[in-house]
């Protein structure tokens, strides 16, 4: 069993409204899934992990996760999941509630396209909490200047500076400084990311229990959001300057 809203919690946070659609799912035998996904352009890869998945041993291919996302949503309350079989092979994810049975027909893992891993240093000039305050008010700055794709982040006089709105000088901008920062360099960077994937991000990851940011001044991002029962990790890469 697990309920409808975490469900659709462990999958909003790779789908990303929309972005990526097509993922392996892996449980393994303490039932712990995990999976791989990275963005179109390349510029994120992501894991997230699920560590009490109600599903046995297996790897099964997501093909169109919005329609697995419509499935869901006609559903409410705690859901039964369960594969059907076809000469031993996979074909079908089962669910169920109080009121509907469906079936959602899961894809050869073979059109499921291979993700990346990070695999490099984990050394990082800046590092901060990422509280529901900081996450709600970058979103909120995202909002506000929804045509721009660019955030600029910097360190500040008051803190890692995020703004909105690009590197264009005559051009509409919001600022947001996060304080409280851990430093562990005084090696000076600007660096330009893709802002509407930052934010789609945050909104997934908005029922976190903690979460956290790193950026080293070379360009990469890693973003990390801890649940009670799943956690989900972020890297992206800076846009060339």
């Amino acid at each position: 069993m697990i309920s409808k809203i975490e469900l659709q919690s462990v999958i909003e946070k790779y789908h990303l409204n929309g972005l990526i659609e097509s993922v392996k799912w892996s449980i393994d035998d303490k039932k712990q899934l995990t999976i791989n996904f990275t963005s179109p352009t390349r510029e994120m890869i992501g894991t997230l992990i699920h560590t009490d998945f109600p599903l046995p041993k297996s790897e099964v291919g997501i093909n169109d996760t919005t329609q697995l996302d419509k499935l869901l949503s006609i559903t409410s309350g705690d859901l039964m999941l369960n594969f059907f079989k076809e000469k031993n092979i996979l074909t079908k994810l089962l669910i169920s509630d109080n009121q509907y049975n469906l079936d959602y027909t899961l894809a050869d893992l073979f059109i499921i396209p291979k993700s990346g891993t990070y695999n490099g240093p984990e050394e990082y000039d800046i590092e901060t909490t990422l509280t529901d305050e900081v996450v709600t008010a970058l979103i909120k700055a995202k909002n506000a200047l929804s045509n721009s794709e660019n955030v600029v982040i910097k360190p500040g006089l008051l803190g890692l500076e995020f703004t909105f709105g690009g590197d264009v000088e005559h051009a509409n901008k919001v600022t947001y400084a996060v304080q409280n920062l851990e430093i562990n360099t005084g090696n000076a960077f600007t660096l330009i990311y893709n802002s509407s994937l930052l934010k789609e991000i945050l909104v997934a990851n908005r029922d976190m229990e903690s979460g956290r940011i790193h950026i080293n001044s070379n360009g990469l991002m890693k973003l990390t959001f801890d649940h009670k029962t799943f956690t989900s990790l972020y890297y992206i890469v800076a846009k060339e300057q």
